[in-house]
């Protein structure tokens, strides 16, 4: 079994969404220095310095409360997640290992045991995560509009979670996620609902987004706009624009700023395509390998995924059937 490193956003019907780093433990006036990663080491560890972490700050921080208590913050589980994305390149207990190291070097107890049992807790899941994903019933074309499938297959994630981890770290951890899954389907449910004229379509949406919180208002808002960046990209680039050209007006379009940001989302969304592409021509390769056992096949298959978030992988069917559809 592959055990699967990376962060969480469950379906996420428009791509992978991540919350604002917003601390979820009450009054920031009670936390202390160590929540604004004062004190902490973020030096590299050096049997990590030749990896592909290489050049890169360690990413999140183990905020506590003045008491010495560990507040629960999705920056727990970049903190996490930073070692973990080294799967593949140790063993799984080496990679272990470098959490609870680090968990020892700066924290002290009572925030210390806290976060070495959330650490446990949080693998549990991981392995539960592996476990659900394997039961899950692929799609046979792409069937977006499948929404009872992902309801029940989002309550069953959401299920795993509160299973293996504390309410508060399920909240602080994937709360925003949750709440973004839930609009993204009560949008498609009117969008697809064929009894509402378009007025009655809108009036309902209008009235999901006034609902919306404000954090993830503000994920929709950048999210809207790097729809638009990208049908202005696209069609620039297929009139035949250069780069420097299309960044210009996408600086004028959205800010210089916004712009450097918009351009790193869509090289690393390049990235992804390339990825999926190349899983899905090794995937029919091992497929249809003859001497291969099945066996052989299924380990092939799972070390094949290895590099893909659990968002990516709950998404990879689709985007196959997409691929084939494309052919």
């Amino acid at each position: 079994m592959v055990l699967n490193t990376n962060t969480v956003s469950v379906v996420s019907l428009q791509g992978d969404t991540q919350a604002p780093r917003v601390m979820d433990g009450g009054d920031g006036d009670q936390l202390n220095s160590a929540t604004s990663g004062a004190g902490f080491n973020n030096t590299l560890p050096e049997q990590l310095q030749q990896t592909s972490l290489k050049g890169t700050s360690i990413d999140g921080i183990y905020p506590v409360d003045a008491d010495g208590n560990l507040v629960m913050s999705q920056d727990v589980k970049h903190r996490f997640e930073y070692f973990l994305s080294t799967m593949g390149e140790f063993t799984l207990e080496e990679v272990l290992q470098f959490v609870r190291d680090d968990i020892q070097l700066n924290l002290q107890n009572p925030a210390q045991q806290q976060a070495l049992t959330l650490f446990d807790q949080y693998i549990a899941y991981k392995y539960a995560l592996v476990e659900l994903e394997q039961g899950l019933q692929a799609p046979q074309a792409y069937e977006l509009n499948d929404l009872e499938r992902y309801r029940y297959q989002l309550q069953q994630l959401r299920d795993v979670r509160r299973e293996y981890l504390p309410a508060e770290a399920v909240d602080a951890f994937f709360g925003f996620d949750e709440n973004y899954d839930d609009f993204m389907l009560n949008r498609l449910e009117i969008q697809n609902n064929r009894q509402l004229s378009a007025q009655e379509k809108k009036q309902q949406l209008d009235s999901l987004e006034d609902m919306l919180p404000e954090d993830v208002r503000q994920m929709r808002n950048e999210t809207q706009k790097v729809s638009q960046y990208f049908t202005l990209t696209e069609k620039m680039q297929k009139d035949g624009a250069s780069e420097t050209e299309i960044f210009e007006v996408n600086s004028q379009a959205f800010g210089q700023e916004a712009a450097l940001r918009l351009k790193a989302v869509q090289q690393q969304r390049q990235a992804f395509q390339n990825k999926v592409a190349s899983y899905v021509s090794a995937k029919q390769q091992i497929e249809n390998d003859k001497q291969l056992s099945a066996e052989q096949k299924t380990q092939q298959l799972e070390t094949l995924l290895a590099p893909f978030s659990e968002t990516e992988r709950l998404r990879l069917p689709a985007l196959e059937a997409m691929s084939k559809i494309s052919e």
